[in-house]
């Protein structure tokens, strides 16, 4: 019975939405598929459109997302996923593209960190507060294993590539990483956190029936669904703590210093 809660969990956090996300591709199996393209970085600057892809899990494509997600051109996948969620739900690539797919597990979500999430969810004593308690530690926990983020923006380094990078919901993280990829092209928090919460734009319409015959009542499951701006939060205060700054983390990690943050810019920024 707790193994199949542990899978149900998985599916409805790190699995697929049944919404669609705010500018997105339009998929229904994979609803937080949606582009930084067209993010206003400052009154003159936007994210080009089409270079830079951000999603949850995309395993059971229909014909005509098929489609959708072909025209996108896409070159280089990251995959953030550990090998249990790869095996449960691998991505859907359209036959017709030719893609490099790197699997760049983020270390501290695994199989065991998820059953932290059962253990809470179905307690008789739930608050909400252990849950936001949980989640902030789980991000905490991406900062300290912030390495193996590196593929990602190794990738964007090329300036010919176009880059889809996920996880299973793609919001958490894929929330930090995309946080991250703003910070470095100019953007002020703001954005950054505009950008992180579109992925509650979704909560209102996903099915939680399957959740609550496994006693997980509605409101926790709908509380487990969505993003609050305090996990961010607690990503960046993490990175203050270990690295003094955001800046700092990517000159450390990614080799992003000012001259590189301006070749960036220079690629995937576009004049308003």
């Amino acid at each position: 019975m707790k193994k199949q809660i542990l899978t149900l969990i998985i599916f409805f956090v790190w699995g697929t939405f049944e919404s669609h996300a705010q500018i997105n591709l339009g998929l229904a199996s994979s609803p937080n598929f949606r582009e930084l393209g067209g993010i206003e970085i400052n009154d003159s600057l936007k994210v080009k459109s089409g270079k830079i892809y951000r999603s949850g899990s995309f395993s059971n494509l229909q014909p005509e997302e098929l489609e959708k997600v072909e025209q996108t051109n896409l070159q280089t996948i990251i995959d953030f996923r550990s090998d249990f969620e790869i095996k449960r739900e691998p991505d859907h690539i359209p036959s017709g593209m030719k893609v490099d797919w790197i699997n760049a597990p983020i270390g501290n979500l695994d199989e065991k960190g998820m059953a932290k999430f059962s253990q809470i969810l179905t307690s008789p004593d739930f608050k909400e507060e252990d849950l936001d308690k949980l989640m902030k530690e789980v991000n905490r926990g991406f900062v300290q294993n912030i390495q193996d983020f590196k593929p990602l923006f190794n990738a964007l380094e090329n300036e010919d590539t176009v880059v889809l990078f996920h996880c299973s919901a793609g919001k958490d993280r894929t929330g930090l990483a995309s946080s991250l990829i703003l910070h470095a092209l100019g953007a002020d928090w703001e954005t950054i956190m505009e950008d992180y919460l579109r992925s509650n734009e979704a909560v209102e319409k996903i099915d939680l029936k399957k959740m609550e015959a496994y006693g997980i009542p509605k409101e926790r499951a709908k509380a487990l669904m969505g993003v609050k701006e305090e996990y961010l939060v607690a990503a960046w205060d993490e990175i203050e703590e270990k690295y003094g700054n955001a800046d700092n983390l990517l000159e450390k990690e990614f080799g992003i210093d000012e001259k590189m943050k301006i070749s960036l810019r220079n690629q995937y920024l576009n004049r308003n």
